[in-house]
């Protein structure tokens, strides 16, 4: 590990415990429903239509489908480490499982989830987000691969496509009144360590592959 990203970790986890914590000692905070009210009394038709469609990649069995094709892509290309990790990416639901049962907050009382969840009474808590999570992990994880693997135009635009998915998925989850700003911002500091560690352990077993063995005599 580059000894430099020592100390970002590390506030990022300290962070992320803090707020975790407060979520479960004090509920909601006063600036979540501040920014859930201003949020939502931004009404123009093709806001509201950019920000249920930003949400729809996370909605239900999507994230799976999403995981699955990306992971077939890199097979067929024979990139079988870089498959592997994009189904590993799937970690966080176990992630977004756990800490939604330890924190136990409530959703707003406004919330509606439009689609099937199979774990609904996990579901019914609001921290963390899930969708937050699984952009920030999954995206983010493509950006990387995106970036080191591919070349030219290609890359930028697919880096692109998935920074802007990640920067917009929270704002629509307020928006649509799902989560609370807090349940946002613990879910970026959450997603972006475990991306972190993916990429970390990513990069030590590329290592691991690409170093020659010596000859056995």
């Amino acid at each position: 590990m580059d000894r430099r990203i020592i100390p970002v970790f590390a506030l990022l986890l300290a962070g992320g415990f803090v707020l975790s914590i407060s979520a479960y000692i004090y509920g909601i905070f006063p600036f979540d429903q501040e920014v859930a009210r201003q949020l939502r009394d931004f009404h123009h038709p093709l806001f509201t239509a950019a920000m249920g469609s930003v949400s729809y990649l996370g909605n239900g069995s999507t994230p799976v489908i999403l995981v699955s094709v990306a992971a077939i892509i890199c097979a067929i290309r024979k990139k079988w480490l870089e498959a592997f990790f994009v189904v590993a990416t799937l970690s966080v639901v176990v992630i977004d499982g756990v800490l939604k049962v330890l924190v136990g907050r409530p959703r707003p009382s406004s919330a509606v989830l439009p689609y099937f969840n199979p774990f609904e009474s996990v579901n019914q808590f609001s921290y963390p987000s899930g969708h937050v999570l699984f952009y920030l992990v999954f995206f983010g994880f493509l950006a990387y691969l995106s970036w080191v693997h591919l070349t030219g135009r290609l890359r930028l635009i697919t880096s692109s496509a998935c920074i802007v998915l990640i920067v917009l998925i929270g704002p629509s989850r307020i928006f649509l009144g799902v989560h609370w700003m807090s349940d946002i911002i613990g879910s970026y500091i959450i997603g972006i360590l475990w991306l972190i560690a993916l990429i970390i352990l990513y990069q030590k077993m590329l290592r691991i592959r690409m170093t020659p063995h010596p000859m056995v005599r």
